[in-house]
C-alpha cells in the first residue's frame, strides 16, 4: 500500500511561529557581522519547540529588529528548546551557536548571532489580493526542513519584502515558506536549494474563509488522521490488523468530505482558508483511489490558484499513478522493507531528483533517510 507517513505538521507549526501559554523567560542577544561588529537593523526570528497562541487565539510571533549596537530581546518566551536566526540587508544570514534552552518561566538567555555567507541565494516575489497596499512591516518566512536526529525546533528565517520582491542567501536544503503581512497571510510554499531556479512564488489567499465553522471541523477531522497514524508509527506495527483503526478514521473522514462537497462545492481558500486547504489536501491524499482520481482536478486547480503547494500536489499526483499502476513521477511512494523505504517504480530514476526540485521537493536519499528514521522501531518494540 502507498506510504501513509504524516504529513509536516511540525513544519507548518514552526512558520506560524504560534506560542503557548504565557511565560515569564526573557530571550536576548547581539547580531553580528563576520568581523564582530555589530549588524543594526537585522531582522530577528526566534522559533520555539512550545506552541502557544495569544489571548484571542490568534498567532504569536517573534520577530525583532536588532538596534543600533545590533541588540534584540523578546520578553515573555516561553520555555523549552530554541533557535534565533537574523538577516540582514543584502540577504546575508546567521544563526546563533547553537539552540537555546529556557529551562524555566523565569529564565535569562543571552545569544551571538553572526552572520555569514550562505551557500544559496532565492529570491521571489509576493502575489497579492487585488488593492492590497505593500507595508514595510511585510517578511517572508523560510522553515528549514528536518535532517537529522536533533531536529526537535525547525530553523526558521525572514527578511523583509521590499515592495512585491523578496530575496535571501539560505544553507542548502529543503525549505517551506510563507509571506506574513497585516493583510493576512500567504499560503504555504516549498522549495529546494541549491536547485531552485526560478522565482518562489508567495500567494496571498483567503487566511480566514467564510465558513470558518467548516474550517475548524476540517482540522478535526485532520487531527484525528494525524493521531491514529502517530499512533501507528509509535507502535512499530504495520500489519493488516494494526491498519484497522487507520483505515475506520479514513472512511469516516471521506464520507464526511463528500458531504461537504456535495453541500458546498469542492472547497476553495474562499470557503475554509489556506490552511483549510491544506486539511482538503491531506483528507483526500489518504482516501479511497477511486475519490483520489476524482480529486486530482481539483487539486490541480487549487495549485494554480495558489491555494496549496506543487510539492503536496506532487505527492497526490504520484499516489494516483501507483493506485493504476503506473511509475510514479517524483518518488513520494513507496514501501517499507527491513527498515529500507524502497520506492515504487519511477519514470525516468536518473533525471528523479531534478523533477523533484522543480515542484520544491529535497533530493530523494534525503526523503528516504527520513522515513526511515521516523518509521524506526521503538526499543520496546525490537
Amino acid at each position: 500500500m502507498p506510504w501513509f507517513h504524516p504529513t509536516a505538521r511540525h513544519a507548518l507549526a514552526a512558520l506560524a511561529l504560534a506560542c503557548g501559554p504565557a511565560s515569564a523567560a526573557h530571550l536576548a542577544g547581539r547580531v553580528n557581522d563576520a568581523d564582530g561588529r555589530p549588524a543594526p537593523g537585522a531582522l530577528v526570528v526566534a522559533s520555539s519547540e512550545t506552541d502557544v497562541r495569544n489571548a484571542d487565539g490568534s498567532t504569536r510571533r517573534w520577530i525583532a529588529h536588532s538596534d543600533a549596537a545590533g541588540r534584540f530581546a523578546f520578553d515573555g518566551f516561553p520555555a523549552g528548546r530554541c533557535h534565533v536566526t537574523a538577516t540582514a540587508d543584502g540577504g546575508r544570514a546567521g544563526l546563533a551557536a547553537g539552540p537555546c534552552r529556557a529551562d524555566k518561566d523565569d529564565a535569562t538567555l543571552e545569544t551571538t548571532i553572526v552572520l555569514q555567507p550562505q551557500p544559496a541565494h532565492v529570491g521571489g516575489h509576493l502575489v497579492r489580493a487585488p488593492k492590497a497596499m505593500a507595508s514595510p512591516d511585510d517578511v517572508a518566512l523560510f522553515a528549514r526542513m528536518p535532517t537529522g536526529e536533533d531536529d526537535t525546533v525547525l530553523v526558521v528565517y525572514g527578511v523583509h519584502v521590499a515592495g512585491d520582491a523578496w530575496a535571501v542567501d539560505l544553507p542548502t536544503g529543503a525549505w517551506m515558506a510563507k509571506a506574513v503581512t497585516p493583510d493576512g497571510e500567504s499560503r504555504m510554499a516549498q522549495f529546494a536549494l541549491p536547485a531552485r531556479q526560478t522565482p518562489v512564488e508567495l500567494n496571498m489567499a483567503s487566511v480566514r474563509g467564510s465558513h470558518p465553522e467548516l474550517t475548524r471541523e476540517l482540522h478535526a477531522m485532520v487531527a484525528k488522521d494525524q493521531d491514529v497514524r502517530n499512533r501507528m508509527i509509535a507502535s512499530g506495527r504495520f500489519g493488516a490488523k494494526d491498519n484497522a483503526p487507520m483505515a475506520r478514521v479514513d472512511r469516516a473522514n471521506l464520507a464526511r468530505l463528500k458531504q461537504i462537497i456535495r453541500l458546498h462545492g469542492w472547497p476553495t481558500a474562499d470557503l475554509v482558508g489556506i490552511d483549510g486547504m491544506g486539511d482538503v489536501w491531506l483528507l483526500a491524499q489518504h482516501a479511497t483511489p477511486a475519490f483520489i482520481a476524482e480529486a486530482l482536478p481539483h487539486l490541480e486547480a487549487a495549485a494554480d490558484r495558489g491555494e496549496i503547494g506543487r510539492a503536496s500536489l506532487a505527492l497526490t499526483i504520484d499516489r494516483n499513478l501507483v493506485y493504476q499502476h503506473k511509475p510514479q513521477v517524483y518518488g513520494s511512494q513507496g514501501t517499507l522493507k527491513d527498515g529500507h523505504f524502497v520506492l515504487d517504480a519511477v519514470q525516468d530514476p536518473e533525471h528523479l531528483d531534478e523533477r523533484r526540485a522543480q515542484v520544491g521537493l529535497g533530493p530523494i536519499a534525503d526523503y528516504q533517510a527520513l522515513i526511515e528514521k521516523d518509521y524506526r522501531k521503538p526499543t520496546s518494540a525490537n
